[in-house]
């Protein structure tokens, strides 16, 4: 069996794995919305209307 230190140590690698894998995945999903969106916020055109 592994020593307790041992175990600890491979709890928190794994935690830590996990987290920047969320994190990469938050990331590539944000991107991925934000390269689809076709929205003009600050577009200088007149409205439809006019």
């Amino acid at each position: 069996m592994r020593p307790r230190w041992q175990r600890i140590g491979l709890k928190v690698l794994y935690w830590l794995a996990v987290l920047v894998v969320s994190l990469a995945l938050l990331v590539a999903l944000i991107l991925l919305i934000e390269s689809r969106d076709q929205s003009s916020v600050g577009a200088r055109t007149a409205p439809a209307g006019r």
